[in-house]
């Protein structure tokens, strides 16, 4: 099947017009560990049990296994900075507060390509959010639209490191492929100080930051399926993922505001710290949080 080639502006146009809020695309060549730290991060068990991560690593590294004659990866990303911050004793990560957004880029994604194919019918993409092994943050680099900073997050300079990732691989060549910006993280350690378990480190010698998911709260208040945490493990009033190393970051304190949390999501959000099973279960259908069972979320309040 033909693949055609593709105006860079006129997607990032129907990526806006979708509803993204920022697009950039990379030539679809292998990712190098010298630019990745993908290889280090697993030799040093900072994935923690997360054993899946060790899986398709070629894959990850390589969109042509995810799609024959992959040409291009189109990198889209949708803010998730909330109008305000949710109260309470069980505190929620902040990109958790609305739609689940794998069901919400995936939708867009769709939408995505259907936009392309009016100009071009033959399109064709592989949509990619999170459950395809693809390294988001990377391609996200590739593609310019921010930099790895020193919380191992892209931050874009709009949207600071508040920004859901999703990717359109295709066998399309680009007529333009976007230049990957210069990290501007400078000497700022925010992030790094205000980490309570020190998770935040680096590879050895080329210093890209690596986070060590045996001490980050996030990992333990949502992939770790134990009875109990381990007890020098602060999570610092979080139910629910982590965000102390975003929210001191001075991009995230200027990034803009792209999700309205309304009094009445704010109180359904801080009375889960008190759903029964059945309640949590119901109000997290098409949330984030239906990742961890209401048993991890009593434990990760009482922990």
């Amino acid at each position: 099947m033909h693949s055609p080639t593709l105006s860079s502006s006129a997607v990032k146009e129907a990526a806006a017009a979708v509803g993204f809020d920022a697009c950039g695309i990379a030539a679809a060549t292998p990712l190098s560990e010298e630019e990745w730290g993908y290889a280090e991060w697993l030799r040093n068990g900072y994935h923690a049990d997360m054993a899946y991560m060790e899986q398709y690593r070629d894959l990850r590294a390589d969109p042509s296994l995810l799609l024959p004659g992959a040409q291009s990866v189109i990198v889209l990303l949708l803010g998730y900075k909330p109008s305000c911050l949710m109260e309470g004793p069980a505190r929620i990560a902040q990109y958790a507060y609305g739609e689940d957004y794998h069901e919400r880029i995936k939708r867009m994604l769709f939408q995505l390509i259907a936009a392309i194919q009016l100009q071009h019918p033959d399109f064709q993409a592989k949509p990619c959010v999170d459950t395809v092994p693809i390294s988001d943050k990377q391609w996200a680099l590739r593609a310019g639209l921010g930099w790895i900073g020193r919380n191992t997050l892209l931050v874009n300079p709009t949207l600071g490191s508040y920004c859901n990732i999703g990717e359109l691989v295709t066998a399309s060549p680009a007529d333009h492929y976007d230049t990957p910006l210069s990290n501007r993280c400078a000497d700022c350690h925010a992030c790094v100080d205000a980490c309570p378990n020190h998770a935040i480190t680096h590879t050895a010698h080329t210093h890209i930051p690596l986070l060590d998911a045996t001490r980050c709260a996030s990992y333990h208040t949502i992939e770790n399926r134990a009875e109990t945490l381990p007890p020098h493990i602060r999570l610092s009033g979080y139910a629910f993922g982590c965000d102390c190393c975003q929210l001191v970051c001075p991009y995230n304190r200027q990034a803009a505001v792209r999700y309205t949390l309304t009094p009445e999501r704010k109180a359904q959000l801080e009375a889960l710290a008190e759903a029964d099973p059945a309640a949590f279960r119901r109000f997290t259908k098409h949330s984030a949080l239906n990742r961890i069972r209401h048993s991890q979320w009593r434990r990760n309040q009482d922990s």
